[in-house]
């Protein structure tokens, strides 16, 4: 989510341009579940849906990439980091208690449920606001501990680079989807306590594409295959699983955020790769700075959007267009009005320090 304040200046095309892309991505995945879910394999839809969703799923390790390319790389100020904490702070406060007047409005009645600031602190704290805002806890957790990785990384060679990354989504990612299938190969106890997760080494992937890899016209070759196979064994394994667990369970296993199955990191290791290779070293337009530091704001907003248009917008749709076709309508309909809300909050006084 990290967003350089102020003008053009400084900004870097491809970063923006994935700041972008991840937050429309965002935007699908919590709108396009709903047309898989309600068919199954036997149906065109169910496959097309699924390889968008999964394709959504990048969203937030791009983000934690665009973090580490942003953050790592320098030596911050405690002073400077706590008032980069301090501003997502007051960014989840803020958006929260938007989201908490409109379910007061809706099912308690406005007043004096907006002034029950108890009840609002509560929610925020066991992540009970809305759905989306679980990456924020994620990313304070990250901000509270940057300077360990900022002074780690200046210390640490490409090599070093490779092993955490190789480190983490081993142990965080291909050894839990190893064992979803073998179960006697479960993780022994208190193993993982001290390795890293597979989101940190997002973190770091993003600093080592950046400094470390330059783009070439066979790696974006490679990249483009790896994406498609990353999906494909996404899709693969999904509609294996649709068929071993029971009617009505989950079978879109790899959905769990705190651990991104191996297939979704490399599709976004993959996507942010040809990102930079299609960028190269260019510094933003105008334009896409601009679209670019509402990324943030278009993520604080997505929820209430899509919760105010799913009747108004999406099932009037549904009815003139396939359900897939609707939801991809639906989304850039979400996108552009969240985009609009937060063009126009980055220009609220004070504001645009927090977005």
């Amino acid at each position: 989510m990290t967003n350089a304040t102020g003008e053009t200046k400084g900004r870097v095309a491809f970063l923006d341009f994935l700041r972008i892309l991840a937050a429309f991505f965002v935007i699908v995945n919590h709108t396009n579940s709903g047309v898989f879910l309600e068919r199954t394999p036997a149906e065109l839809q169910w496959h097309l849906s699924l390889l968008w969703y999964y394709t959504s799923k990048t969203a937030v390790p791009i983000f934690m990439m665009i973090s580490g390319a942003c953050l790592l790389g320098k030596r911050d100020s405690y002073g400077k980091i706590g008032r980069r904490i301090l501003r997502t702070v007051l960014a989840l406060v803020l958006a929260s208690y938007l989201y908490f007047l409109m379910k007061a409005w809706v099912y308690f009645g406005l007043w004096p449920r907006a002034v029950n600031f108890g009840a609002l602190f509560g929610q925020i704290w066991r992540g009970e606001i809305t759905n989306g805002f679980w990456y924020l806890p994620l990313y304070l957790g990250l901000l509270l501990t940057l300077p360990l990785w900022q002074r780690m990384a200046s210390a640490m060679e490409k090599r070093d680079y490779e092993y955490l990354m190789a480190l983490t989504f081993t142990v965080g990612a291909a050894w839990p989807l190893l064992s979803h299938y073998v179960p006697a190969l479960n993780m022994p106890k208190y193993f993982g306590q001290m390795i890293p997760c597979s989101y940190l080494g997002l973190f770091f992937a993003g600093k080592y594409f950046v400094q470390y890899r330059e783009p070439r016209r066979n790696s974006v070759l490679i990249s483009a295959l790896l994406l498609v196979l990353s999906l494909a064994v996404c899709w693969a394994l999904t509609r294996l699983e649709f068929d071993r667990v029971e009617p009505g369970q989950q079978y879109w296993f790899m959905d769990e955020r705190t651990t991104p199955a191996l297939p979704v990191i490399t599709a976004s290791l993959s996507l942010f790769w040809l990102a930079r290779c299609a960028f190269g070293a260019r510094r933003s337009g105008r334009l896409l700075a601009e679209l670019g530091g509402c990324a943030f704001g278009i993520y604080l907003l997505q929820d209430l959007v899509i919760a105010e248009s799913k009747k108004r917008v999406f099932m009037p749709l549904c009815e003139k267009l396939p359900a897939f076709g609707a939801a991809l309508c639906w989304e850039v309909i979400v996108f552009a009005a969240a985009l609009a809300g937060a063009w126009i909050l980055r220009r609220v006084p004070g504001v645009k320090r927090i977005l």
